[in-house]
């Protein structure tokens, strides 16, 4: 209820007032009923839940780019707005009874732009505690999520808020379809370990973050880049790990299927020798495959660790396993573990980012970089300037990564898009298409980060047309990462797509170094032979098992002939930096 009063002009003596109000027949604890209870589609208002009040901006109902139908309403806060003010807005739930037993709050989500800020889940209990039940933060493409949220059992009456926390002017968040039913949730394909361990049964790991008081440890977890967030980790300091004791974390089981899949995570080590981390792919039926391994102590920094998975209609889980090696002030870390529908890109060393963004990331460091690139495509951008079409696909449903300029936020502001760490070379071409419309003011640098210092590897200018082709040579003494590093103006964007380096292979395609290195991938060659292995064995067995019951069943029959009633049916810019149309 709000009383509102208006001047219609300005003259002394003049007042409006109000007095005596009071709410008769009303309780504070007071719910309104609603059929769906806390499950809403926001296509007729926000079913049981309500704007927050004490916060510092509303969610608004925008229609014409939901989840549900396409052209239906969805709950939003654009962080561009020029009438937004504060910091956080939040989605307060009416108290809901206590529960005996584990439920799920369901939704999807965007967040959007290279400000988009953070959006929370927390659960408020009885005593008015606040607990994060779930986080994300920075871009996640322009494209709906699907979240699952772990509501752990309630003695006392509670409430839910979906919190949307602001960093900055230039970005969206958004949720849909939000269900609150009574069951466990089913298996996540990422788990980024904020506030919850999504199911993954633990021996000697622990879940800790940055801020706990532990004598070796990363500093930031890998999701938020900040000591408030989560991960997996094992202390291996002799003193509590002593040399080949094994600590374990497994996933839950999750069902087999005939395509291949790509497993991906961050993992930290810390220390001279931290111990042997392996990651297994552990088929229902059958021994561990290796399809990661890594021994050696990587410095303060998080690493990209993924490998294709293939299990043939098997059901499967994978195991991270640590065993010590009697090290000092040592640790092993993982984070934000994800299981995506589709093969591996080349192992990231070619993408075209129509499955995503590969293992390029943008950095979580605020000392580096203040926005981030962005994922698109042409048919689903509404709000910023882009290509009419990708460069993969040359259609307008082709994805791109870009970054716009706008006067949101301040000029000469950046954003570091980042490779995985690649090892020393002689000599690795990297390839990539960039587009930058004449009217644009955005810069376009290539680095090398190497032992925490930047070596500049391309300046890109002056485009002004269409997708234009780039090559680089790159050598290096020590390992490197390649940083793709936009910078705003005021105006216009500027977009890549088609990223690829080769390892030991200048742009002039001459061999620098032996390719005798075994692939990437051998574990997952390997579970997937294993795993064709398995078949061809059951496949002996059943024609072993026919041919010595043969005879029994002619015997049987009287006939000759066989039953079918049990088939069923991927330092330096060289002289030869290449810019081109494409033809």
């Amino acid at each position: 209820l709000a009383f509102e009063a208006r001047a219609v002009k300005l003259q002394p003596y003049a007042w409006i007032k109000v007095r005596n109000v009071r709410f008769i027949s009303c309780h504070a604890d007071y719910s309104p009923s609603v059929p769906t209870g806390l499950s809403c589609n926001f296509e007729e208002g926000l079913c049981s839940w309500y704007q927050d009040n004490s916060d510092n901006f509303d969610w608004s109902v925008v229609t014409g780019m939901d989840h549900t139908i396409g052209i239906g309403s969805s709950l939003v806060v654009d962080m561009w707005s020029p009438s937004l003010r504060g910091t956080f807005g939040r989605l307060v739930s009416y108290p809901q009874p206590p529960t005996p037993t584990e439920r799920c709050l369901t939704f999807f989500y965007k967040l959007y732009g290279p400000n988009a800020g953070a959006l929370n889940v927390k659960l408020i209990d009885g005593l008015g505690y606040e607990i994060i039940l779930w986080t994300r933060s920075g871009a996640h493409g322009n494209e709906w999520h699907e979240a699952q949220c772990p509501v752990p059992q309630q003695l006392t009456t509670f409430q839910l808020t979906f919190e949307a926390v602001r960093s900055g002017f230039d970005g969206q968040v958004a949720i849909d379809d939000v269900a609150f039913v009574d069951r466990v949730c089913t298996i996540p394909r990422k788990c980024s370990f904020e506030g919850q361990k999504c199911g993954y049964s633990t021996v000697k790991w622990l879940h800790r973050s940055g801020h706990n008081n532990t004598t070796t440890r990363p500093k930031t977890d890998h999701t938020l880049g900040t000591e408030l967030g989560y991960y997996m980790m094992v202390n291996t300091d002799a003193d509590v790990f002593p040399t080949g004791t094994t600590a374990v974390l497994t996933s839950p089981v999750r069902p087999g299927t005939t395509k291949p899949e790509c497993v991906s995570f961050w993992y930290h080590m810390g220390g001279p020798n931290p111990g042997y981390f392996t990651v297994y792919l552990k088929l229902e039926k059958g021994e561990r495959v290796p399809i990661f391994s890594e021994s050696l102590g990587q410095g303060d920094d998080w690493r990209h660790g993924n490998s294709n998975i293939s299990n043939g209609l098997v059901d499967w889980q994978l195991e991270f396993e640590v065993v010590g090696s009697g090290s000092r002030g040592s640790h092993v870390a993982v984070d934000d573990i994800s299981v995506s529908a589709h093969p591996c890109e080349d192992q990231a060393s070619k993408c075209s980012l129509e499955n995503g963004m590969c293992s390029w990331s943008n950095i979580q460091n605020n000392l580096r970089d203040k926005l981030d690139w962005e994922l698109t495509s042409a048919e689903a951008e509404q709000h910023y300037p882009v290509p009419l079409e990708d460069h993969t696909l040359g259609t307008e449903k082709g994805h791109f990564v870009f970054f716009p300029s706008s006067n949101r936020t301040a000029a000469s502001q950046n954003a570091w898009l980042l490779s995985s760490h690649l090892p020393p070379t002689q000599a690795t071409c990297l390839r990539f298409w960039a587009y930058k419309p004449h009217s644009s003011d955005c810069q376009l640098n290539i680095w090398r980060l190497s032992g925490g210092l930047i070596f500049q590897l391309l300046v890109v200018n002056e485009l002004g047309g269409p997708w234009r082709h780039f090559e680089v040579n790159i050598t290096s003494s020590e390992e490197y990462q390649i940083v793709f590093e936009g910078i705003k103006g005021m105006s216009g964007f500027v977009a890549l797509d088609d990223i690829e380096y080769t390892v030991g292979f200048d742009c002039a395609t001459k061999v620098t170094e032996p390719t005798s290195k075994k692939p990437d991938n051998a574990g997952g060659i390997a579970a997937s032979v294993i795993v064709v292995l398995l078949l061809i064995g059951t496949l002996v067995a059943l024609l072993v098992f026919y041919l010595r019951t043969r005879p029994e069943l002619e015997a049987s029959s009287g006939t000759t002939g066989f039953s079918n009633e049990g088939y069923v049916p991927d330092s330096t810019v060289s002289a030869g930096v290449s810019e081109r149309e494409e033809e």
